[in-house]
């Protein structure tokens, strides 16, 4: 659960300082009341809770067909792991990573009121390094209740950041956002790395 937030609070802070740049927009048009704006919020972040578990679902019975047997389910995750983390470190530090939102195509949405529903499930399945990773550890779960909860451990973690996004009037701190992801990157990165060599070594071992 714990890697599972952390890697959530990492991948949260790139999302808010892409994403947010679209999802903040949209949510002061026509200066929205509080209500409106954190109704708004709250169906946003619950299409992406309802998108994770579906994906926490779908990860975990194609595990369980995928990973059918011992060596497959040490070695292929250990290895999964191992380069899902290194991607995710080089996603976070890479000076030529991209830095459009793919919900940004929402906009041309006709009916607005379906905006942040449509901008959840844009948010949720875009295939970055730390949502293969979260896909992974759903994937290998024993059951498919721990597979849901490391999912949603995971939207805790990248949504936090979400929060504030209705106050803030604008993101002047986005450096320190960036900041705080790479650190937050760095630290999910080590953990999954030091869990596929775990996972590598334990396969040796047992052979």
């Amino acid at each position: 659960m714990t890697e599972s937030f952390i890697l959530g609070l990492s991948t949260g802070s790139a999302c808010l300082v892409t994403c947010g740049m679209v999802i903040f927009p949209y949510l002061m048009a026509g200066q929205g009341s509080v209500r409106k704006i954190t109704i708004d919020l709250a169906a946003f972040l619950v299409t992406r809770l309802l998108v994770y578990l579906v994906l926490a679902t779908i990860a975990w019975y194609l595990g369980k067909a995928i990973f059918s047997s011992g060596i497959l389910r040490t070695w292929l995750p250990g290895i999964l792991y191992i380069s899902f983390a290194g991607m995710l470190i080089w996603y976070s530090i890479g000076k030529n990573k991209g830095r459009d939102c793919p919900a940004a195509i929402i906009n041309s949405a006709e009916k607005k009121e379906l905006v942040p529903v449509l901008l959840g499930i844009v948010n949720s399945i875009g295939l970055c390094p730390a949502l293969l990773l979260i896909l992974t550890k759903g994937a290998t779960q024993d059951t498919l209740l721990h597979s849901w909860l490391s999912f949603i451990a995971f939207f805790a973690g990248s949504s936090i950041w979400f929060f504030p996004l209705p106050f803030a009037g604008t993101i002047r701190k986005r450096k320190v956002i960036e900041t705080i992801g790479i650190l937050a990157t760095g630290l999910a990165g080590i953990i999954f790395i030091v869990k596929g060599i775990t996972l590598l070594i334990g396969g040796i071992i047992n052979g």
